[in-house]
């Protein structure tokens, strides 16, 4: 447990330096985030890169990827592949009283 606790927090460390070093911008994190939860899959980072409508230097890009999945709102795969997994509390309230088959 403490191994794990130690983990996330150098975890936020890095992010925060990384955060730090590139500087994305509020406008660029907020866009990354509305065309991957449009679209709700990629095949890879180069897929994202060419949806978006702006340019934008790789690492800063890895970073807010890295942040939208510390955030619970992305799944990035081995294999490169970005999946929206987050869901509204509406849409959560909903699943909730949802009939279980």
């Amino acid at each position: 447990m403490r191994s794990k606790k130690l983990r996330q927090i150098t975890s936020n460390d890095d992010i925060s330096e990384s955060i730090q070093k590139y500087n994305p911008t509020l406008k660029n994190i907020l866009r990354v985030e509305q065309v991957i939860s449009k679209e709700k899959e990629f095949d890879s980072k180069a897929q994202l890169a060419k949806k978006l409508d702006i340019t934008m230097r790789p690492p800063v890009l890895n970073v807010i990827l890295r942040y939208l999945e510390e955030s619970g709102k992305i799944l990035l795969d081995k294999d490169g592949s970005i999946v929206w997994i987050y869901a509204s509390a509406k849409a959560k309230k909903r699943w909730d009283r949802s009939v279980r088959l």
